[in-house]
C-alpha cells in the first residue's frame, strides 16, 4: 500500500496563533496555489485511481475536493489535527512557559492545554491505517494536518520519534508512505 499524506494549505490570519482543530479559512489563491503544486507532487497516473481522505476540517476538504474531482473525498475524523485543548485560538507567545516547556520534556504523552497527546494521535494513526488496510491495498491520498503527518512518518520509522515535533512539514507539502 501506498500513501500520499498531503498537508493543507496555509490559512489566513493565524501567524503565531496555536489554532489546531479550529476551522480557520484559507484563501482561494492559496487553495489553488496548493491543489497545483501537489497534482505536480504525486504522479499524473496515481489520483485517478487513488482513494482520497480527508480531515474533515474544512482546510483540508477543499483541497482533499480538488485532488479527487469528479469523485468525492472520504472525510475520516482520525485524520483530524491533534487538539490543543485550552490552548486553541490562543497566541503561542501568550501560553504559560512552563507548559510549552512540559511539552517539550515529554512530546509523546504531555497533553498541550488538556487536549490529546502526540500518542493519541498515534493511536488515531493506527486505527485509521488498520481500518484502511482492511478495505483498500492499493493508492490512498490523504489530506491532512502537521501534527497527523509528523506522527505517521514517526511510526512508520522515516522520523526520529523524539524530535518529531520539530521535523518541518511545510503547506502543501506531500509525504509518501510505502507500506507492506
Amino acid at each position: 500500500m501506498r500513501i500520499y499524506l498531503v498537508r493543507h494549505p496555509a490559512p489566513t490570519n493565524v501567524e503565531g496563533l496555536c489554532y489546531g482543530r479550529l476551522d480557520v479559512t484559507v484563501q482561494p489563491r492559496a487553495l489553488a496555489d496548493t491543489a497545483e503544486s501537489v497534482l505536480a507532487q504525486i504522479p499524473s497516473q496515481t489520483l485517478p485511481s487513488a482513494q482520497v481522505y480527508s480531515s474533515p476540517s474544512s482546510r483540508c476538504l477543499a483541497l482533499a475536493e480538488r485532488l479527487a474531482s469528479p469523485r468525492k473525498p472520504t472525510a475520516a475524523a482520525d485524520l483530524a489535527e491533534m487538539s490543543f485543548g485550552r490552548w486553541e485560538g490562543i497566541a503561542w507567545d501568550a501560553l504559560p512557559r512552563e507548559q510549552i516547556d512540559a511539552w517539550g520534556n515529554d512530546v509523546w504523552s504531555y497533553r498541550p492545554g488538556g487536549g490529546e497527546s502526540a500518542e493519541m494521535v498515534a493511536t488515531r494513526w493506527l486505527r485509521w491505517l488498520d481500518h484502511l488496510r482492511q478495505i483498500d491495498d492499493g493508492t490512498v491520498v490523504a489530506v491532512t494536518h502537521a501534527g497527523v503527518i509528523r506522527v505517521a512518518l514517526a511510526r512508520s520509522g522515516l522520523i526520529n520519534g523524539s524530535s518529531a515535533l520539530e521535523f518541518p512539514i511545510p503547506f502543501g507539502s506531500v509525504h509518501r508512505l510505502d507500506l507492506a
